[in-house]
């Protein structure tokens, strides 16, 4: 399922229960996707998430193993997947839906995202990040610190713009990881 901003925010500001949310990952972007989830909030400044934790194969800050997702249904209402190889981050995805829990949106209060872009399920918009008008990102996606995503680009699944990373006028196929400061236009890096 895809969301617009304003499906986000909507959902997001209407009083709504504080939810608890699973990082499966407590890696390196494990732990930026939690800060980021920490920092959001509803319209009167509540955080959104009451309780945030991991679930890990190797972390010990981890409350359980990647494979005990669905033993945790009942307490976590929301599962994001956050590892770096896109391929795990898919397959993630698709096993939470599948064991069905809601798999969010997050996007750091100091991104700017177009009410007219659209956005898929777990994926992270980190801080200074733009997405700009008529933008189609697909699911599981990492936009991160500084990116753009100019009008009208498409980015499909799994795809991470890494710092800085510019994509003028370009459709970023499945798993593309575009490194720090790189600039696409018209599907041409320079």
């Amino acid at each position: 399922m895809r969301r617009s901003l304003f499906l986000c925010k909507k959902v997001r500001s209407e009083g709504r229960k504080m939810e608890n949310l699973l990082i499966l990952g407590a890696g390196g972007h494990g732990h930026v996707v939690a800060e980021t989830a920490r920092a959001m909030t509803d319209a009167e400044g509540k955080p959104i998430y009451d309780k945030i934790r991991f679930l890990d194969d190797l972390k010990p800050e981890a409350i359980g193993k990647l494979s005990e997702m669905p033993l945790f249904k009942k307490e976590y209402q929301e599962v994001f997947p956050a590892v770096g190889s896109y391929e795990q981050r898919l397959e993630m995805y698709t096993k939470a839906k599948r064991f069905g829990f809601t798999v969010p949106v997050l996007i750091h209060p100091e991104a700017y995202v177009s009410p007219s872009a659209t956005i898929g399920e777990g994926t992270v918009i980190l801080p200074k990040a733009v997405v700009h008008t008529g933008a189609n990102i697909g699911k599981a996606c990492i936009l991160s610190i500084g990116s753009l995503t100019d009008h009208d680009c498409v980015l499909e699944d799994g795809v991470h713009l890494d710092c800085g990373a510019i994509i003028k006028g370009s459709r970023i196929p499945e798993g593309e990881r575009i490194p720090c400061g790189v600039v696409i236009e018209k599907q041409k890096r320079r």
